[in-house]
C-alpha cells in the first residue's frame, strides 16, 4: 500500500510528463507518431542523464546514505548503528553503481512513456543543453555539503538568524517552494524507501513474525505530522543553503527556470527514476540488515 500522498505524486509527474500545463496537450500528429526504438531511448535516456546532473545525484545519494543506515537501524537493529553498519548501506549505494541504475531506471520509463518520451526529446532539442539554470548543480552541491554534521548545524543556525529578521532571501525561497510541492513529493518518496527497506527485511527473514507492508504502511502514516515537518525543514535548509547567497533576484529567475516545461519535465521523469532506484537500494539494505541481525553481516 501507498499513501495518498504518493498518489497525488503521481498524478502531478503524469500530467507534466502527458501534458497538461507542463507541457500542453500533444497534437494528433504527435499521438501517431511511430514508437521511439531501443537505440533512440537509450540516447534520450543519456541526454536526461546529463542535463539533470544525474551522475552528480548518484554522489549525492551515496553520501547520504549514512543518514539513512542510522535511521534504519534505530528501527530494525538491536545493537544500533556503527561504522561497519554504515560502510555496509555505503557499499550498496556505491556511486557508480547508483549513477548506473538512475540511467537504466531512465530508460525503463521513457520507454513506459512513449508519448512523454517524445514531448521530452523535441524540448530537449538535438543536444539537451539548457537555455538557463535551474541551480540543479548548486543544490546537490548544498546537499553534499548538509551530509556533514558541522555544515548542517552552522547553516541551520544562519538560517534561524535569518527567519528572525524575515530577509527577501527567504521570501524568494518560500515562493520557489509555493510554485510546486515538494514535500509532498519527498514525504511519499521517505514512506515508500522505508517500505521497501521493511519488504527486503521481511525477505531476509529479519522478522520473527508474519509483517505486510500494509502494516508498516500504516505505521508510517500515523507518523506522518512529524516526518512532514522534519521534510519541510530538510527542503528549506537544503534551498537555503544553495540560493540565499546569491540573492533575493536570482533565487526568482531560478524559481522561473523550474517553471519551464523543460525543467519541470525534466524533474518529473528524473524523480521516477530516482524512486525507481531507492526502493531497490533500500530493499537491498533491508536484507542486509536482516542478515545481520542474523549475526552474518555481508
Amino acid at each position: 500500500m501507498r499513501p495518498n500522498g504518493h498518489l497525488t505524486a503521481v498524478l502531478a509527474v503524469v500530467l507534466a510528463l502527458l501534458g497538461g500545463a507542463a507541457l500542453g496537450q500533444p497534437s494528433a500528429p504527435e499521438q501517431a507518431r511511430p514508437a521511439m526504438s531501443t537505440t533512440e531511448i537509450q540516447a534520450l535516456a543519456e541526454q536526461v542523464f546529463e542535463a539533470t546532473l544525474a551522475d552528480r545525484l548518484a554522489a549525492v545519494i551515496t553520501a547520504e546514505s549514512a543518514e539513512f543506515a542510522d535511521r534504519m537501524a534505530a528501527l530494525y537493529l538491536s545493537a544500533g548503528s556503527g561504522p561497519d553498519w554504515r560502510a555496509e548501506v555505503a557499499q550498496i549505494h556505491n556511486a557508480a553503481r547508483v549513477s548506473g541504475l538512475l540511467q537504466a531506471a531512465l530508460q525503463v520509463r521513457l520507454a513506459e512513456n512513449p508519448v512523454a518520451a517524445q514531448r521530452l526529446r523535441a524540448l530537449l532539442g538535438a543536444t539537451g543543453v539548457a537555455a538557463g539554470t535551474d541551480g540543479q548543480g548548486l543544490q546537490l552541491a548544498a546537499r553534499m555539503q548538509l551530509t556533514k554534521p558541522e555544515r548542517l548545524a552552522a547553516t541551520a543556525r544562519r538560517l534561524s538568524a535569518d527567519f528572525g529578521r524575515g530577509t527577501a532571501e527567504l521570501s524568494a525561497i518560500t515562493r520557489m517552494i509555493g510554485q510546486g510541492d515538494p514535500v509532498t513529493d519527498r514525504l511519499a518518496a521517505r514512506m515508500n524507501r522505508e517500505i521497501a527497506f521493511a519488504r527486503g527485511y521481511a525477505q531476509g527473514g529479519g522478522f520473527d513474525f508474519p509483517t505486510a507492508s500494509e502494516d508498516v504502511a500504516a505505521d508510517l502514516w500515523l507518523q506522518e505530522p512529524e516526518l512532514t515537518a522534519e521534510i519541510t525543514a530538510r527542503s528549506e535548509l537544503a534551498l537555503y543553503a544553495a540560493f540565499a547567497p546569491l540573492g533575493a533576484a536570482a533565487i526568482d529567475r531560478i524559481a522561473a527556470a523550474r517553471a519551464m516545461p523543460r525543467a519541470r519535465a525534466l524533474a518529473a521523469i528524473l524523480a521516477l527514476a530516482e524512486g525507481d532506484v531507492l526502493d531497490q537500494l533500500a530493499a537491498e539494505s533491508g536484507r542486509a540488515a536482516a542478515r545481520r541481525h542474523e549475526g552474518s553481516p555481508l
